[in-house]
Formats: structure tokens, sequence, C-alpha cells
């Protein structure tokens, strides 16, 4: 559902790594456990839970997508009477009613954003669809200069306003055409929800996957901290193992949705830097963050892909940020470098000075 994830931030870019290691899981027989799969926000999502779980995988589906019915309610773009299809459709200047959820969402997803420099935008979806990229398809040529200019007429961060007042909220467009998608931080959304469903539940372990957004509590059903593997840009298997220790991960990734230009050979990566309204023509092909909450994951590493593994591991290193990328180079080398604070999550420790 979110413009990075059409990539690699699906299942198999934050692959999950089962409940154990291979040496426990054969030598002894599987330890119990409730595990349910589906769909959902276009994508795919994974629940599990170790031991037991109070009604079963009924139970346990029914409260996932009571979650996830809640965030796409607010924010899908498929579904014309989400909050923010309405908006969308809304083709005037005037201020449009919100309710305060959805707020939230824009005012957290802004706040992460402004922290890297407002590289990730909600407003950003139409530059999506001129690089054919979105629901509208591949264009037959590269867009050219005047059309990139015309579309970014109406995208930015300072192309809608929200709004407070008297405990209501409000959006307002400054263009008519501005369109937001809030896409890029769905899954993250549906993955904090379940897990405070869970929470308020007492259920003391979990792994909730949607998409690349991860959030875990507790150990696994073998008692181990529960791994997720960041797949390898080649397409070859496990890149490398982490252990999100009950923090919120994600990753956004570039390598799976791309097209090259039939007259030039030039490779286009779907990861759009709003700064240029042109695709990212670096080596970065994907970046991973881990943060308490999956929001705050999903807003920050599409940005952090559009900058480049340099800064985005830079600015991790400055601000206390757990910041994971990968670099592929032209002759197909991977290189991977990450900040300090992600150590401890390759390492499967917990640093006692987090």
């Amino acid at each position: 559902m979110k413009f990075k994830v059409l990539g690699a931030a699906l299942l198999s870019c934050a692959l999950l790594l089962g409940c154990g290691d291979k040496a426990a899981t054969t030598a002894k027989a599987p330890a119990p456990m409730v595990k349910i799969q589906g769909k959902t926000m276009g994508t795919f999502y994974t629940v599990t839970i170790p031991g037991t779980y109070e009604g079963g995988e009924e139970a346990l589906r029914k409260i996932s997508e009571e979650a996830f019915k809640e965030v796409s309610d607010a924010i899908s773009t498929f579904d014309p009477n989400s909050e923010i299809a309405r908006f969308n459709a809304f083709d005037s200047t005037e201020t449009f009613p919100i309710s305060n959820y959805l707020a939230d969402i824009i005012e957290e997803g802004n706040r992460q954003s402004l922290m890297i420099g407002g590289v990730m935008d909600f407003s950003v979806g139409p530059l999506v669809n001129l690089w054919g990229f979105g629901p509208e398809g591949r264009p037959e040529k590269v867009p050219s200069e005047e059309e990139i200019s015309a579309v970014r007429a109406y995208v930015g961060h300072d192309k809608y306003e929200l709004r407070r007042e008297n405990g209501k909220a409000y959006l307002k467009k400054a263009d008519p055409r501005v369109k937001l998608d809030l896409s890029t931080v769905g899954e993250g959304l549906g993955a904090d929800l379940l897990a405070q469903k869970l929470d308020d539940k007492k259920v003391p372990a979990y792994m909730i996957a949607i998409a690349g957004a991860i959030r875990t509590k507790g150990n696994n059903p073998q008692g181990k901290p529960w791994k997720v593997g960041i797949e390898d840009p080649k397409g070859e298997g496990i890149y490398a193992a982490v252990c999100p220790l009950g923090d919120g991960m994600s990753t956004a990734g570039s390598y799976r949705n791309f097209f090259i230009d039939k007259e030039t050979g030039k490779r286009y990566s779907h990861a759009i830097d709003p700064r240029t309204g042109k695709p990212i023509d670096h080596y970065t092909v994907s970046v991973t963050v881990i943060a308490p909450l999956t929001l705050i994951t999903d807003a920050l590493d599409t940005g952090l892909l559009v900058l480049g593994a340099k800064e985005a591991v830079e600015w991790g290193n400055k601000t206390d940020h757990a910041v994971y990328a990968i670099e592929m180079d032209k002759d197909g080398k991977a290189a991977a470098s990450y900040s300090r604070a992600f150590e401890p999550y390759l390492k499967c420790q917990i640093n006692n000075k987090r």
C-alpha cells in the first residue's frame, strides 16, 4: 500500500526468520503458538503469539482485522469512503473537517519528516503517478522537465495545512489538486494499533508483521528474541538478521520496484525525491529503521532512503536513531553501514544505555 513498499518493504524485504533457531526446532517438538496470516492494505500480514490466545485463531483474526480496518477507514486511498479519500476528492481550498485520529497521524508523520529535512512528503503521490509507480501505470516515456514542474506546483508540505480548533481538526488545501497519500505509514499504523490492543489484553509476547512493518514484544515460542531478516538486495536470501528487541522495525527499499527507459537504458527507482520531483539516482537500495513505534519507523525509512546511506547513517549517529542501510554498486556488490544505535539489534542484546 505504500510507495516505498511497493518495492522492498514487503515481507520479502524484512523476512521473518521463524520462531527459533534450527537446532532448537529440529531437536524438540514445535513450541505451542497461535499464528494467523491474511491480507490487508494491499499486502500481507502475519501475527504470531507464543503459547495460547483466548479464543484461538478466530479471536486473534477478529481483533487483528478490526485494527487494520480502523486504519484503512482513515487513510485508504482505494476506499472512496475513507477520510483521506474524501479529502482528496474535495475540490476546494475551503477547510475540510477530519477526525483527531487522522490529524494525529498527519501531525506525527510530518514531525518525523521535518527531522530529516522534509523528504518524506504525504503529498508526493501525484509525482509517483507521473513516474508510473502509482495506480495509473507506467508512462510511455520519461516525464519532461515541464511535466515535472507542473506537478510539483501542487506537491509539498506547504501545499496543505492542518488546523486544530476547539478540540476539532481540519485540513485545508492551498491548491484544489492537492492529494495526500498516507500509505507510507499505513502498515506501521496497523502494527502499532494491533500491538496496543494486544497489550490491553495483557498478551505477554507477540510478533506482528504487515509487509515490512514489524512490532514485537517478549520472546518467541522458544524463549529467545524474535529475529527478522533483512533481504539480500540480490535476492540471495538474508543479508542480515536483526532482533527488534520489543521495538518497531520497518524497511524501505528500491531494488524491486523500478523501470528501465527503453531508449536510454537508465534505471528509475520508485523512490521519488520531493525536492527534485525525480527518482533517486544513488546506490542505496534499502534502509531499515528501528524505534519504539512502527509509525515512526515507517515515516523515517522512506525519507532516509531518499537521502541515501551516508547521510542516513550520519543522521542516525547524530540523533541516536537506529538506522541500517545497504548500498549496491554498479557491479552488484552490496555493502552495509549502520548507526551506533543499531548495533544492539544486530547482536540481539539489549543495550542497557537505551
